[in-house]
């Protein structure tokens, strides 16, 4: 029988956005918790700066919920939103015993979330009506540019006023954004990856568009050839595109590897929720998400990467050649770091970006470096 309850769970997440469809598998699983156990789980969606604004402002007197499902790099707030640690004893309750998949939720040494998804990962989408092979090389989408721009189509796009979208042409040129755990944003690596980049937007070579609306209306439309974007947006493209969707590995700049960074998705638990009445109610509704009926749903419904093994064995046994590409380029990728210096370095990051078009490289960094430096001082006084 049902127990009833004086008290709901309420879960922030960022599955915002009409190409997110993630959020139709998490409302369904919190409606089928609620309908089996009596225990009201309420979903809350918001924009990523929004819930990042909102996970920082905890420790301060902000709203708080118990739960927030966020990418793994988000266990770096666990100072600033009081997260709980993940006991031990729920790792045995609920059967996960991936450790590399756990880790990616680790932060200074403390366990701070429970991973449900894996991936978050950017690959290089095509439309094989305009690629009919997806470009290995950065070098092949030259070439073929001219023509593709004389017929009004945009030869590759991406949405390179976000940090995460740029990282390829950072890794490209042996970059990295931290290095011995500081910031590393004024460097050769980021000067030849921003010099490369605005060299191919003003050749029109690579397009600018926002990645939730412009870049995939415009993608869909057959008005650009093809994206660098996320694993999370594969479903709504296999919806949209089906045949003409192609996925393939990011094409190397200069024969040197694009690198994506990677990530799980999981649960934390803002404001030491763990320690209340609730821990054990919201222990059971995480094992819920993980077990393997869950799991199968985010796979076969939203086409997301389960972090249960059976299920995402079971996965690859049968996927399109499109969605296992999109599966095997996760190999290629590297762990986000989750050191909570990255949330002043992603901000940097993105001061930076907005002056791809009217700034040089230099000053770009310069931007990036100051902005660093002073939100990092700001956080100590």
């Amino acid at each position: 029988m049902n127990k009833q309850t004086s008290y709901q769970l309420n879960i922030w997440h960022e599955f915002d956005g009409k190409g997110d469809t993630s959020i139709e598998v998490l409302e369904q699983l919190c409606r089928a918790y609620t309908s089996k156990f009596g225990v009201p789980v309420i979903p809350e969606v918001m924009n990523i700066s929004i819930l990042t604004a909102r996970l920082q402002q905890i420790k301060t007197g902000g709203a708080i919920p118990q739960m927030a499902l966020v990418p793994a790099d988000m266990a770096g707030y666990g100072e600033a939103a009081m997260y709980s640690e993940i006991p031990e004893k729920f790792w045995s309750m609920s059967g996960f015993s991936d450790l590399n998949i756990r880790y990616s939720m680790r932060s200074n040494g403390r366990q701070y979330g429970i991973p449900i998804l894996k991936g978050n990962h950017l690959v290089l989408y095509c439309n094989s009506e305009i690629y009919p092979e997806a470009p290995s090389s950065w070098e092949t989408i030259e070439e073929q540019a001219e023509a593709l721009i004389a017929k009004g189509i945009v030869p590759v796009a991406s949405d390179l006023a976000d940090p995460y979208y740029f990282i390829p042409f950072l890794t490209a040129f042996g970059g990295w954004p931290l290095k011995e755990g500081e910031p590393n944003l004024a460097s050769f690596e980021m000067d030849a990856a921003l010099r490369f980049v605005q060299r191919q937007v003003a050749q029109e070579v690579l397009g600018s568009f926002h990645g939730s609306t412009e870049l995939l209306d415009r993608f869909i439309a057959g008005e650009i050839g093809a994206i660098l974007c996320g694993e999370w947006i594969y479903n709504y493209l296999d919806l949209q595109m089906r045949d003409r969707l192609l996925v393939g590995a990011l094409p190397a700049i200069n024969g040197n590897p694009a690198v994506s960074m990677a990530s799980s998705i999981g649960l934390v638990f803002p404001q030491q929720s763990l320690e209340s009445e609730q821990a054990d109610e919201l222990l059971s509704f995480a094992a819920y998400l993980l077990n393997e009926s869950s799991q199968m749903e985010w796979a076969e419904q939203v086409q997301r990467i389960p972090v249960h093994s059976r299920v995402l064995d079971d996965i690859r046994a049968t996927a399109s050649p499109a969605r296992a590409k999109l599966i095997t380029c996760l190999e290629n990728a590297r762990n986000m770091p989750i050191e909570p210096v990255m949330r002043n370095i992603w901000d940097a990051m993105a001061v930076g970006l907005q002056h791809l078009s009217d700034e040089d490289a230099g000053r770009i960094m310069r931007l990036m470096k100051e902005h660093v430096n002073s939100s990092i001082i700001q956080q100590t006084l």
